[in-house]
């Protein structure tokens, strides 16, 4: 496990649990190799998966707000 993608999975269990969703709806959250963003992928096959690019010298604020807006958007709350 890279440590973005550490990053993204500890950012996205926590906005779960801000929208009201149960963390164990995430099924995995993986960066493909060579790549610039994560997977997140939902246990549920009826929801798409969603991807995070890496910031671009963004603060952990904004990566978090942007997971934050991708699953409100998702599970639309």
């Amino acid at each position: 496990m890279t440590d973005f993608e550490d990053r993204i999975r500890r950012m996205v269990r926590e906005a779960m649990g801000e929208i009201g969703r149960d963390a164990d709806e995430i099924d995995d959250v993986t960066e493909p190799p060579g790549a610039d963003y994560c997977v997140i992928s939902f246990r549920d096959p009826e929801l798409k998966p969603i991807e995070v690019s890496k910031p671009l010298g963004a603060g952990d604020s904004q990566e978090r707000d942007e997971i934050l807006r991708a699953l409100q958007y998702r599970f639309h709350t």
